[in-house]
């Protein structure tokens, strides 16, 4: 349930990016998220998440370890998602800041971080890989 919870405000975090603009006047130059880049699937083993990232939508599946083998909570959360800059905002609001570089993306958001590796699969696939089959 802590992942869970844990998970549920990254993604909403994530969600919420675009909506979040930078402000001032330093001449910091906020990097554009490349959707390109960001669509496909991701996975964390910090806090065993796989997402799926879609043009406008999410999918957020639970990695569960039992016996050395994982597999997926059978329930996946969904939501839709803007982008903003380096910011992905979510259908209700929340945001996280996210980078990418190559298969490694960062996502930030109240006062966390997630590391994510992309996984050029399916998430089926990615549970096939992550149990060695």
């Amino acid at each position: 349930m802590k992942k869970l919870k844990i998970w549920s405000m990254m993604m909403l975090m994530i969600m919420a990016m675009p909506l979040m603009v930078a402000c001032g006047s330093d001449g910091d130059d906020v990097k554009t998220i490349n959707k390109s880049e960001l669509m496909g699937t991701w996975y964390t083993l910090e806090d065993d998440w796989v997402i799926v990232i879609g043009n406008s939508s999410v999918v957020q599946y639970e990695l569960w370890k039992s016996g050395g083998s994982y597999t997926f909570n059978p329930q996946t959360y969904t939501w839709n998602y803007t982008i903003e800059g380096n910011r992905m905002i979510s259908d209700d609001g929340q945001w996280a800041e996210v980078s990418i570089n190559g298969n490694k993306m960062t996502v930030s958001a109240n006062g966390q971080t997630m590391n994510y590796s992309k996984y050029n699969g399916t998430p089926q696939q990615l549970l096939d890989y992550l149990n060695g089959k």
